[in-house]
């Protein structure tokens, strides 16, 4: 089996996913494009630089298929799951699947947990970003953590995007504020708390981690379009600096320091293909706060996915 398949593949994550199986998956013959939902079925798209038609999914749409990336809504995705054949790989990419789903997986801290043939799941991009984070810490033993995650529009998809622009938009013409079905308040140029529940998010990011670290964890939606904000609180059981944690980032791959660290924003990360951590610093308790920031459609989203899937081909 030399095929992969992408279900619901017309979302933002979607395309970023089809846009990096083109530049680093080129060993695929063939990669095709499915939904069960009425409004993407026959829509025109692009993959492996060539123009590809959205076809009707049907029960046996994955034979000869050896990797299945499910995007959207994992409402949609987990009665497909019965139909992979023996010996084909599933990876979840939907922000709202949870550890029943499958394995969360993030590659190169977990990776080893993905198996051929079965559902793994890449997670929620705050999961991604915290278990990057936390991952090459470990050696520091760190016995607390608290982090507050300020998440995209694009966490919406197109729809959140352009109700932010909207809001944006009729504020800079003073036209006055208008009310938003999605987000139920004002987002534009505000921060509110998300809908997104952090438990699953937690019970995903323990999994990964695989270890006792107590993660507290709230996430808030800020009008911003794109990539993922962390505020970090560490605690150590053992003495440390800020110097050693920079040189624990340092040695993680997935990890780099910002050009300015002091003026890192979630704009930096736009595209990028590593999470980018600033400034750490100590307080006067012992502990030591860190601010980073993530792409969520490129690292803690496609880019993870097609990793999970190239190390258990």
């Amino acid at each position: 089996m030399s095929g992969i398949a992408i279900l619901h593949p017309s979302n933002l994550l979607g395309k970023e996913l089809s846009e990096t199986i083109e530049s680093r998956a080129k060993q695929w013959r063939e990669v095709r494009l499915l939904s069960t939902l009425e409004d993407e079925v026959g829509s025109l798209t692009q993959v492996l630089g060539a123009a590809a038609l959205v076809t009707r999914y049907e029960p046996d749409s994955l034979q000869e298929i050896s990797t299945v990336y499910f995007c959207g809504p994992i409402a949609a995705n987990r009665p497909l799951f019965a139909d992979l054949p023996s010996g084909t790989t599933g990876v979840v990419l939907s922000p709202d699947a949870t550890p029943e789903d499958g394995v969360p997986v993030v590659a190169g801290v977990n990776t080893e947990a993905a198996n051929l043939g079965t559902v793994v799941v890449s997670p929620h991009p705050a999961v991604v970003l915290l278990a990057h984070l936390l991952y090459p810490l470990r050696g520091l033993k760190p016995e607390s953590a608290i982090a507050t995650v300020i998440q995209p529009a694009s966490m919406y998809d197109n729809p959140g995007l352009e109700d932010l622009f909207e809001q944006t938009r009729n504020i800079v013409m003073m036209s006055g504020p208008r009310p938003s079905q999605l987000f139920g308040t004002q987002l534009a140029f505000n921060v509110i708390p998300a809908t997104t529940d952090a438990l699953p998010l937690g019970v995903a990011l323990r999994t990964v981690l695989g270890g006792d670290l107590p993660v507290a964890l709230q996430v808030l939606q800020g009008g911003i379009f794109h990539s993922l904000s962390v505020s970090l609180y560490l605690r150590f059981s053992e003495k440390t600096t800020a110097q050693a944690i920079r040189k624990a980032f340092n040695g993680h791959p997935y990890l780099e320091i910002a050009e300015h660290p002091k003026r890192l924003g979630p704009i930096d990360a736009a595209a990028q293909e590593k999470a980018i951590f600033g400034t750490i610093h100590k307080d006067d308790q012992g502990g030591f706060w860190i601010w980073a920031v993530m792409d969520n459609l490129t690292r803690g989203g496609a880019l993870n996915a097609v990793e999970i899937a190239d190390a258990i081909q």
